[in-house]
């Protein structure tokens, strides 16, 4: 400990004896109040911030150009037919056809293991993500095509 703290320890009764000033109250406020002004400034900056972020990133995200809305089936299918499109063009390549085989073809789809307690919004967003992450690899293995 250094001596400060020694001293504070050794006469801690001498130094609870003593009341603040009346007006050491109102400063002390009027301070926080002006510290807390900028504070609260920069978390509303930061948090419109990071709102807007977060809203240009869901805009530009590939599934929200779906324009399925919230119906579980309408993802699936525009998934399914996104997927049969591919098979078209990667028939005569085997080995893309192979790459695309072991990522598209399930044995028990997602829209079939998904609980019922989910509402249809819920269903939707989470195919939305599970599928729109196995088209971005279907567009990689595309570019792999030898046409």
């Amino acid at each position: 400990m250094n001596r400060l703290e020694d001293y504070i320890r050794a006469n801690a009764s001498q130094l609870d004896t003593a009341l603040p000033p009346s007006e050491a109250e109102a400063r002390f406020l009027e301070r926080w109040e002006a510290d807390n002004k900028g504070k609260r400034r920069k978390i509303y900056y930061f948090a419109f911030s990071a709102a807007a972020a977060v809203a240009l990133l869901l805009a530009l995200l590939p599934w929200n150009s779906w324009g399925l809305g919230n119906d579980p089936d309408a993802v699936y299918e525009h998934y399914l037919a996104a997927v049969a499109d591919a098979w078209e063009l990667v028939s005569y390549d085997e080995e893309a056809a192979a790459m695309l085989g072991s990522l598209t073809q399930e044995a028990i789809p997602l829209r079939d293991q998904l609980p019922d307690e989910l509402s249809s919004r819920e269903q939707a967003a989470i195919l939305r993500s599970y599928y729109g992450d196995l088209l971005s690899g279907v567009d990689k293995i595309m570019k792999t095509v030898k046409r």
